[in-house]
């Protein structure tokens, strides 16, 4: 239909490592995301209020409090236990794989594993992009 708006749908990535967040928003936003950062997790809650995030991309040592415990708060909350939430992390353990994943985390990818496009891919699939 001519004049149609899409709504793009929103990436939020809290990272604090400020290259690697760069690249990630680049990549997404190249996608058609709209994208947003924070880099501490103690930013995260007010920002999901603000920005109403369809996917969240989430390393797991942050400033503030670490990824485990925003992960946790994120799904104790009627508002936000149903935002996908994407692992990206430097800890590669199976301890702390299967912990991500018991927490709510869809995917767990390992920064040193993975190229930014499969998790691009995988953020499109996820939400039918």
């Amino acid at each position: 239909m001519f004049g149609k708006k899409s709504i793009k749908k929103r990436v939020l990535v809290v990272e604090d490592d400020a290259l690697l967040a760069k690249i990630l928003v680049e990549k997404h936003e190249r996608e058609g995301f709209l994208v947003s950062v924070v880099e501490n997790g103690l930013e995260v809650a007010d920002t999901v209020k603000s920005f109403s995030p369809n996917l969240i991309i989430l390393d797991l040592i942050i400033p503030g409090i670490d990824g485990f415990a925003v992960l946790k708060q994120l799904k104790a909350n009627t508002a936000t236990e149903k935002i996908p939430v994407v692992i990206l992390s430097n800890l590669g353990d199976e301890g702390d794989i299967r912990s991500g994943k018991a927490l709510g985390a869809e995917e767990y990818f390992i920064k040193s594993n993975v190229e930014v496009k499969k998790i691009v891919d995988f953020v499109k699939k996820r939400l039918g992009v």
